[in-house]
């Protein structure tokens, strides 16, 4: 592996992809093998059975049986089983160990050890019901109960309807089993094959979300060399791509929902041929190799120009962004979603839009406030991220030098990129515009906007259009970074949360 092995690569959008390609590669000597992506579960293995693996993540230091997630997972594993009378088996992975309280519920249900079978029927039951208590006729029924309770419990100050309403259906077994089930709970004898089909994979100490990316990779660079010794050790990291390009293309694909064992074997086959198309390919798989490699660039340049004791705040904020931006590229697109970062540009560029995320890292290491949770997703306006204890603002870079280096044209090729994509159409008019260019588009006089905005046909939204582009407030990230050598300005000293802007005082 490299020197960092990627710690902080894309960890969260694609860890279902890598463990679908892992399971893949496990499951090679089965020709009539496959693997899916979201199809009843994050990943479904078939073998001849199925396995069906849902992937839990926790910040905490541990999980317990009653974390939604968990019961959450159980309730879509019910409905499967109920709906299929599937044999296959159910797994739930997770990232922490349990709590001690409940360490020995799981062990026991991993080993098959019921000494008390109805402790797991009950608690199943439990999962269900607290998925449906949002639903109807639950939910009736569950809102009756509060008043109820809130009149038994007039002085209480956090009542805990949903704990409170579970404890008075355990001793009504019918009523506890209307609502778990209305269409029909299953019989304790089915609810007992269920029990048995669900097993867990917890490790014994907290794993990095990060640091899990790193061990599927290295499991699946295993397997491979296992499976297929014929495979040249530089060929690792291609074919794993291209599998991994081929479960994206199931995403998309409304005929494919899986990618097969036989097509796996194609992969390795044909290398050499497929290789070729891959790269010639404009795919979001060769997106996420460009910036694994830039991750690791990135972190020996942090640590060359002594900047070691930021790399972890810097990373965080830069890989939080780009696991949001590959979601919405998944979502709506590449097109679409890098035409909100990048003007003057015919191809995505993807690396000059992860410097946008570099930056933000930069200052979201450098602040002497907590900028909070970073967000790219559902902003309002021309508005494309957001700190969560700052503000949202429209952070844009261009592939043109010449838009780098001039503010007249920097602004010029802002214009003309929303009117273009219409982005102008949804403006707040009061959005701050961060431009990653090298010129101080902030010295820029926005009276000759008027002479830029201008549309003889159409006067009416030509004033309308002016009066956006002269309100927006426009800013550069030179004095936002490490490397700004000491230059700063009013605006980065209020990122940054040691000064007041605007008129606007920051609370630190």
């Amino acid at each position: 592996m490299s020197l960092t092995d990627v710690k902080h690569s894309i960890a969260g959008f694609y860890y279902q992809l890598l463990i679908a390609v892992r399971e893949l590669v496990g499951i090679s000597e089965f020709p009539n093998g496959y693997v899916g992506v979201e199809c009843d579960a994050d990943v479904r293995v078939n073998k001849g059975d199925d396995l069906f693996i849902e992937v839990k993540f926790y910040k905490a230091n541990s999980f317990s049986r009653n974390d939604d997630p968990i019961r959450h997972t159980i309730y879509n594993f019910y409905n499967h089983f109920k709906k299929t009378k599937t044999t296959g088996l159910f797994n739930i992975r997770t990232n922490v160990p349990i709590s001690k309280n409940d360490k020995l519920f799981f062990e026991n249900w991993n080993n098959g050890f019921f000494a008390n079978i109805d402790e797991y029927l009950i608690y199943i039951k439990n999962c269900l019901v607290y998925e449906n208590l949002s639903k109807k006729p639950v939910k009736e029924r569950f809102e009756l109960f509060k008043i109820q309770y809130d009149s038994n419990h007039p002085d209480m100050m956090k009542p805990q309807y949903n704990t409170a309403f579970i404890k008075s259906l355990v001793n009504d077994r019918n009523e506890h089993s209307f609502c778990a089930d209305p269409n029909g709970v299953l019989s304790d004898e089915d609810l007992k094959v269920f029990i048995n089909q669900i097993f867990f994979n917890f490790p014994s100490l907290n794993e990095d979300k990060y640091d899990s990316v790193i061990k599927l990779k290295d499991d699946t660079e295993k397997l491979l060399k296992e499976k297929f010794p014929e495979i040249e050790a530089r060929q690792y990291d291609n074919i794993r791509y291209m599998i991994l390009d081929s479960f994206l293309d199931t995403t998309v694909d409304g005929k494919r929902t899986h990618v097969t064992v036989e097509e796996l074997h194609g992969i390795v086959r044909d290398y050499d041929v497929r290789i070729k198309l891959y790269l010639e390919k404009q795919s979001l798989a060769k997106t996420i190799a460009e910036i694994e490699a830039e991750i690791i660039r990135y972190e020996r340049l942090l640590q060359k120009k002594g900047y070691s004791d930021n790399i972890q705040h810097i990373l965080r904020v830069v890989n939080d962004c780009t696991e949001q931006w590959f979601q919405e590229i998944g979502r709506f697109g590449q097109d679409k979603v890098n035409s909100r970062y990048l003007m003057d540009a015919e191809h995505p560029y993807p690396i000059m839009i992860h410097d946008l995320f570099k930056a933000m890292g930069e200052i979201y290491s450098l602040a002497e406030r907590n900028l909070g949770e970073v967000s790219l997703t559902e902003q309002e306006g021309l508005n494309n991220i957001k700190f969560s204890n700052y503000k949202a603002f429209s952070l844009i870079t261009s592939a043109s030098r010449i838009v780098q280096e001039d503010e007249s044209s920097s602004i010029i090729s802002f214009i003309r990129h929303t009117q273009k994509t219409k982005e102008i159409n949804q403006a707040l008019g009061n959005e701050t515009i961060i431009m990653d260019v090298a010129c101080e588009v902030c010295k820029f006089d926005k009276k000759e906007i008027d002479d830029l905005v201008l549309d003889i046909g159409n006067p009416i939204d030509t004033v309308i259009n002016q009066s956006y582009y002269k309100a927006f407030d426009y800013k550069c990230t030179k004095c936002l970074k490490l490397n700004s050598n000491g230059i700063t300005c009013e605006f980065a000293e209020y990122f940054k949360g040691v000064a007041s802007y605007g008129g606007i005082v920051t609370v630190t």
